[in-house]
């Protein structure tokens, strides 16, 4: 029977362990997996109980070398790492590449200190299904990692063709899945994180509107700098002129935020 007693200076969040957590071996059996990968002792140990007094197995590593052959050796629902480790400021980023050639439906979460939108570009482009600061509160993380394990558990769960929106039915090339939290243009299938996903939803059903980066930010459950926000749209952009290079549906209105105008 192994106790674990909560730190002096976590997160506010981590306030429901203000009682001592008590699991045993076999209480891990059932939940699902999460791989941590981060090299703050402190910070390690805190989100380690975090996810775990909501009910999630943790695998907590500390270097990148450790962190492969975790995952090499087992099966988790989930990644969150960090992109900074010790003194290898890139190893987050070449883990990531790592686990996604190697398991394209494992979701891949960063949360990390380095907020730069070269950063978050790049980590999304490397396959990151999210890109978070190390500022959002633990109850939001626990959503987020909630929300990628269902949207995966519903992929692998035998789940019929996505259901066409009633936009699309109408003509549109954008299709949505809500039930997969996927989405598709000319029935390709669009890479997108799920932040990107909620703001491309956002936009598609309120098609004619200007949606307010504050109203984007309410639709992904998000709270970030506008700038942020400017990125995301950026990635879906990019997504989808892969297909469709004249793309331009998702209009700028300067000083208000975005519009989506159905093609011509």
């Amino acid at each position: 029977m192994t106790l674990i007693q909560p730190a002096d200076n976590v997160d506010g969040d981590i306030a429901v362990l203000n009682k001592w957590v008590e699991m045993s071996p076999s209480d891990t059996t059932s939940l699902r997996r999460v791989l941590l990968v981060e090299d703050d002792d402190i910070l390690r140990r805190n989100y380690e109980m975090l996810l775990s007094a909501h009910q999630l197995s943790v695998c907590a590593c500390a270097t990148k070398s450790d962190a492969i052959a975790a995952f090499g050796h087992g099966t988790f629902d989930v990644v969150v790492l960090d992109v900074t480790l010790g003194r290898d400021f890139e190893a987050g980023f070449e883990l990531c590449q790592a686990f996604r050639e190697k398991r394209k439906a494992t979701p891949i979460i960063f949360l990390t200190e380095r907020n730069e939108d070269h950063d978050r570009i790049s980590g999304l482009r490397l396959g990151a299904d999210d890109y978070l600061s190390k500022t959002v509160s633990g109850t939001y993380l626990v959503a987020r990692i909630n929300a990628l394990i269902r949207r995966v558990e519903a992929l692998t769960g035998g789940a019929a063709e996505p259901v066409a929106s009633a936009r699309q039915q109408g003509g549109s090339p954008l299709r949505i899945d809500e039930r997969l939290s996927r989405a598709y243009w000319r029935e390709s299938l669009l890479p997108l994180s799920l932040t990107q996903f909620w703001i491309l939803k956002d936009l598609f059903e309120h098609a004619g509107e200007v949606r307010s980066t504050t109203e984007l930010m309410r639709a992904a459950s998000i709270t970030v700098q506008p700038n942020t926000i400017v990125v995301h749209i950026k990635a879906i952009r990019e997504e989808i002129q892969k297909i469709t290079p004249d793309f331009a549906c998702i209009k700028s209105e300067r000083a208000r935020g975005y519009r989506w105008v159905d093609e011509g």
